[in-house]
């Protein structure tokens, strides 16, 4: 068995809440030094810093009056209560907030502290795993985090905390070439939606046939190279193809599932309109 390095440990370990935590308690923690006479220095919140320098000029506060004000109208929750949505939000701030550090303060009367530069790391980290990047939009003042595969993002929020996080890890620029990694996540997320695939929706039949073949016969659910259910294509294939054909089959299975949720969502709403448009009854 091939010993895993510590950086390969580490890399495992990740737990988004956990890390959530501690970029939560690195923003709101003194991280900024101010010393204009270069004497005493004091030790100064990221949100201080913002309110009595920066904020009342900032091209995106529409009408808040300060960082506490801006918080209260986007009902942001520091709570780290599982919801990625909200998470992205909280992060989405903070990012702004730093933006406005980073482009908008004069050194060296403020200058950072070895804490301001881990949680920037932390918070680009956090992004990666949750397949985010930050979109930076200078000349409006403004941060905004995009994910990197709207379909990931989407097919994650309404899985399982486990499957979810498959999901998102996919595509982790880590996993390129990491074969088996693809292969036991593709399982994980099939399983969990093999209910789905076994009841194809309606006029969709063919594309839920197509992944459960994938599934069946490109080394995934079974050995497709050797023994009993072996494929000859499949045993002759390169690592390098047979990942392509995962990454197509891992696009597939999210397709799937959006089917599904895109289908309720429309009898939902056929529902209402159907309500909405009904004939009142003659008394």
């Amino acid at each position: 068995m091939t010993r895993k390095n510590i950086f390969e440990i580490l890399g495992e370990t990740y737990d988004i809440e956990n890390e959530f935590n501690v970029i939560k308690t690195l923003f709101f923690e003194p991280t900024l030094v101010y010393g204009p006479y270069l004497g005493e220095k004091s030790y100064i919140p990221i949100e201080h810093v913002v309110d009595n320098n920066l904020f009342f000029a900032w091209k995106q506060r529409y009408s808040c009056l300060n960082t506490v004000d801006l918080k209260q109208k986007l009902k942001l929750s520091f709570v780290s209560n599982g919801n990625l949505n909200n998470k992205i939000l909280c992060l989405e701030y903070i990012c702004n907030m730093i933006e406005l550090i980073n482009t908008k303060l004069s050194y060296p009367t403020y200058q950072k502290t070895k804490e301001f530069v881990i949680l920037e790391k932390n918070i680009e980290l956090f992004l990666e795993h949750i397949n985010y990047e930050k979109l930076v939009i200078q000349d409006e003042e403004k941060v905004i985090l995009i994910p990197k595969d709207t379909a990931a993002t989407a097919v994650a929020e309404i899985s399982s905390k486990d499957v979810a996080f498959a999901i998102l890890k996919y595509h982790h620029a880590s996993l390129k070439g990491q074969i088996e990694e693809k292969r036991k996540l593709l399982l994980s997320i099939a399983n969990e939606y093999e209910p789905l695939l076994n009841k194809p929706l309606a006029g969709f039949k063919e594309y839920f046939d197509k992944a459960t073949n994938m599934l069946n016969n490109m080394n995934i659910r079974h050995n497709n190279k050797s023994g009993k259910h072996k494929k000859e294509l499949i045993a002759q294939m390169g690592d390098d193809e047979l990942e392509s054909w995962y990454d197509e089959l891992y696009q597939l299975l999210l397709f799937c599932v959006l089917i599904k949720d895109n289908k309720e969502r429309k009898d939902k709403v056929d529902d209402l309109l159907k309500r909405i448009n009904a004939k009142p009854e003659k008394q």
